[in-house]
């Protein structure tokens, strides 16, 4: 991956996979019940009385605050009810703070249930007001409420099984039977299940992340707790969700669901098969330019991708990173980064057809010997750059992917079809003569592709430091791309946005971001909402009785960006914020905070600390706008 400004130039980005270390935040006692103290901050919203608060199916819902439902509900609410004045056929979880259930584990529990118990405890004490223990399930569990994590000795008597297997089988289930609620998913691999189920239910009880600092963190109060009907059977929508809040951010990033299969991202290749270690004994594995083999003689230097002795050291290491780490499910073999410049002129080369048709030759010949051990397990080359358009000759190997990245402008969704640019284009070196979504479909027509993925870019402030401190947020069209994604064959998406000093983005840009970061997390792992869906629903959550007001805040924002037309953004490279926000959106959202602020008297005192922060950083913008 590349960014440009007037003064820099592309800057490589490759992102590995991160491994995953699991701490203890308490331990069962030998009496089969524990206790533990949240480890992690959060916030109370008030305390609710009599409502009854619907809940969506999957992961939207409302929360309660000050005794009143203070939204509506999801597009998908219908299946439970959270109940604050409870008869004798709901499942009860605590009255006026007393406890009245309890979660069981098994009696040996994996640390991903275990930790996933301990977080529900934390929470459901946090909500309730009494400590809620852990118990095993290695005792009678016939009479009482009992919430089941993980496959349990009641969860089998009940049929209900976990899901197994790795890849391709992620799933959550979340079911009331009776006295027993079932919190469960697929563990097995780089999984996390149990942890989704636990949080899923969480979310459904008015929790909400939506930053690492304490005060974008919402956790209601409800001392007495219940719930009537409840049956949720979810897969995700992609089978790899990840952004770089998931390499800075693991353990939050799960909040938002990130993760999945396992992958690797980025221009693997050339530290795969570094020129510092092979150059010397193997020159021919690097591009003949000019008449010489010199990979130092170029910034972005590429190899000479018909060479078959190459590809069969490169599978060598792929099938090595394979027996490493059983949990990758693919490996990156994206072309050194870089343009049209410093490709192979060798005769065999030359031949191939169009750059495309190098690289898909390349991986070809790496799959055919990675395939003889590892079938499923993909190779994976970009769509990008001089790389865009389809292979002229030369069609996929079926464990060959295809990552699509976005070349096309950051804010009109894609399926308008507009060819924005159109015509030759600097920054790319590319000539554009149809829509991005044009040339995917004639690409994976003409490579005859089986596995295709995504790389998305949203590093808004990586091209234009201006804005680092401007608020930018998608809704609708970041789940319509999805949407479009998935209807088009995309098994997974990476996202690449998020925290990092490449990017201009930090932890504090969250307060400022989490708009955009949460609805194209939350749209990976559940396709039933729309970005504004999702966006309402945080606003339910996070702001009170200011949050149709607040909602209708980030909506003119996203609006403002969704009808820009600027022809000058394409890739990571975004419009000028004042093509943005122009004159005429300026006002709308103004009139927006003008709604907002006379709320401010009838929130609680965290949510006008959020609403206040959203105002002064709208505020501060506007001086940026008028000086990009």
């Amino acid at each position: 991956m590349k960014f440009y400004s007037k003064a820099l130039k592309p800057i490589m980005l490759c992102l590995v996979t991160v491994s995953i270390v699991l701490t203890s935040a308490s331990c069962v006692k030998d009496n089969g019940e524990s206790s533990s103290s949240h480890s992690e901050s959060s916030t109370s919203v008030g305390t609710s009385s009599t409502a009854t608060q619907a809940v969506s199916n999957t992961t939207g819902g409302t929360s309660t605050s000050a005794g009143k439902t203070n939204g509506t509900p999801s597009s998908t609410a219908a299946s439970s009810t959270v109940i604050t004045k409870p008869n004798t056929t709901d499942f009860i979880i605590a009255q006026n703070s007393v406890p009245k259930a309890t979660i069981v584990i098994p009696k040996s529990p994996t640390d991903k249930v275990r930790l996933a118990a301990e977080d529900l405890q934390a929470y459901l004490s946090e909500i309730v007001g009494g400590i809620i223990k852990i118990g095993y399930d290695n005792v009678d569990r016939t009479n009482g409420n009992f919430i089941l994590v993980g496959q349990t000795a009641q969860t089998k008597s009940l049929g209900i099984k976990q899901s197994t297997g790795y890849p391709g089988t992620e799933r959550v289930i979340i079911k009331r039977v009776n006295n027993y609620l079932v919190l469960l998913g697929n563990d097995d691999g780089n999984y996390r299940g149990t942890e989704f189920a636990v949080n899923m239910f969480l979310e459904k009880l008015g929790c909400g992340w939506f930053g690492p600092d304490e005060l974008w963190q919402v956790v209601p109060s409800i001392k007495t707790l219940a719930i009537d009907k409840l049956n949720v059977d979810h897969k995700p929508q992609f089978s790899s969700r990840i952004t770089n809040v998931y390499y800075g951010y693991q353990k939050f990033s799960r909040r938002w669901y990130q993760g999945g299969d396992m992958k690797t991202f980025g221009h693997y290749l050339p530290k795969l098969v570094s020129r510092d270690v092979y150059f010397q004994s193997h020159p021919e594995w690097y591009a003949l330019v000019n008449g010489k083999r010199d990979p130092y003689a170029a910034t972005w230097w590429q190899f000479c991708y018909t060479n078959k002795d190459l590809a069969a050291e490169v599978a060598k290491k792929i099938i090595a990173e394979f027996d490493r780490d059983p949990n990758l499910t693919q490996f990156s073999l994206a072309a050194n980064d870089g343009w049209e410049e410093d490709w192979c002129e060798c005769s065999v080369c030359t031949g191939i057809g169009n750059d495309s048709d190098a690289t898909m030759y390349f991986a070809n010949n790496v799959a055919k010997i990675t395939g003889k051990k590892y079938p499923n397990k993909k190779i994976t080359i970009l769509s990008y750059h001089s790389t865009f358009f389809a292979p002229q000759k030369i069609k996929a190997e079926p464990n060959v992917e295809v990552m699509f990245c976005r070349e096309t402008s950051m804010t009109v969704p894609l399926d308008l079809n507009l060819a924005i640019p159109s015509g030759y284009n600097a920054i790319t070196h590319n000539t554009y003569t149809q829509s991005w979504l044009g040339n995917f479909k004639e690409y994976i027509q003409k490579a005859n592709l089986k596995s295709i993925s995504i790389w998305d870019w949203n590093c808004i402030a990586a091209d234009k430091a201006v804005w680092a401190d401007i608020p930018w947020v998608q809704g609708n069209v970041a789940t319509r791309n999805q949407k479009l994604w998935k209807s088009n064959g995309v098994e997974y998406v990476y996202v690449d946005q998020g925290p990092h000093s490449a990017y201009r983005e930090t932890e504090d840009s969250f307060t400022l971001r989490w708009p955009l970061w949460y609805v194209a997390s939350k749209g990976m792992w559940d396709s039933s909402m729309t970005g504004e869906q999702i966006l309402q629903d945080a606003c339910n959550r996070l702001f009170g009785n200011a949050s149709n007001e607040m909602f209708k805040y980030y909506k003119a924002l996203a609006d403002s960006s969704e009808q820009c037309r600027a022809t000058s953004s394409i890739t990571w490279v975004p419009p000028a914020p004042s093509e943005v926000y122009t004159p005429q959106r300026v006002n709308v959202i103004d009139n927006a905070i003008t709604a907002v602020k006379r709320k401010l008297s009838s929130v609680t005192e965290d949510q006008k600390k959020r609403i206040q922060n959203q105002i002064q950083s709208w505020e501060q913008s506007k001086l940026l706008i008028q000086y990009n």
